[in-house]
């Protein structure tokens, strides 16, 4: 079975199945050193295997780009869910193509309005209440609107 193997600056490590999985113990700034680190690293190789798909979840969340193939085909995506994991600012629409878009809240995506619509449809899956949330929600139907 392949997974993420984390290890912390402060020695302690943990296995993870999927990049979601990752989010639950992770703040932003763990999120940001992840992507630097897994960045550097790539900088002179090419990922492979399982480490492809961690890097391509990293460059969607961070290098926004309109041509990726993940924006241009969101016509053909079928929402399963919309979940936010308020502990590092980042929300994620898991496809029944076992395709999942992770964002952060703060940044805006090139999502189609139908998208969108599905996404306020589906409803924010949330783990508590939080101020995080709610602006999501009303960022999302602001950009609805537009």
């Amino acid at each position: 079975m392949m997974y993420y193997q984390i290890i912390k600056a402060d020695g302690s490590s943990k296995n993870y199945k999927i990049f979601s999985g990752i989010l639950d113990d992770f703040d932003k700034q763990d999120v940001v050193d992840l992507y630097r680190l897994v960045k550097e690293r790539y900088e002179t190789t090419s990922p492979e295997g399982y480490d492809l798909l961690l890097w391509g979840d990293l460059k969607t969340l961070f290098e926004l780009s309109e041509k990726d193939e993940i924006w241009k085909n969101q016509q053909d995506y079928n929402l399963i869910s919309w979940r936010l994991f308020d502990s590092c600012g980042i929300h994620v629409l898991l496809m029944d193509t076992r395709i999942s878009i992770h964002m952060m809240v703060e940044n805006t995506y090139p999502l189609t309005q139908e998208m969108i619509s599905r996404m306020l449809n589906r409803r924010l899956e949330v783990d508590h209440e939080s101020e995080i949330a709610f602006e999501l929600l009303k960022f999302t139907r602001s950009q609805l609107q537009k």
